[in-house]
């Protein structure tokens, strides 16, 4: 599967963010990726459609098996 270049930098983002804290949440991706936090939760709903994240309503997300391997990739 090919992803846009936005795409892999929140894949990214996310997956560094879960080394700190299990569940990320909207405005901590926000202000690593300095950007609003609308942006993040319109990306986040296409990430969610291929099926790369885990959602927790009013918790927070987390990548998904399949997002942590596509994530894995990008980082190498």
């Amino acid at each position: 599967m090919k992803f846009s270049v936005s795409e892999e930098n929140y894949i990214k983002n996310i997956y560094h963010l879960q080394q700190q804290s299990e569940l990320v949440n909207t405005n901590s991706l926000a202000n690593e990726l300095h950007t609003k936090p609308a942006s993040v939760t319109d990306m986040l709903k296409k990430l969610q459609i291929k099926n790369l994240l885990d959602y927790e309503k009013y918790k927070g997300f987390r990548l998904s098996t399949k997002g942590n391997k596509v994530a894995i990739n990008i980082v190498r």
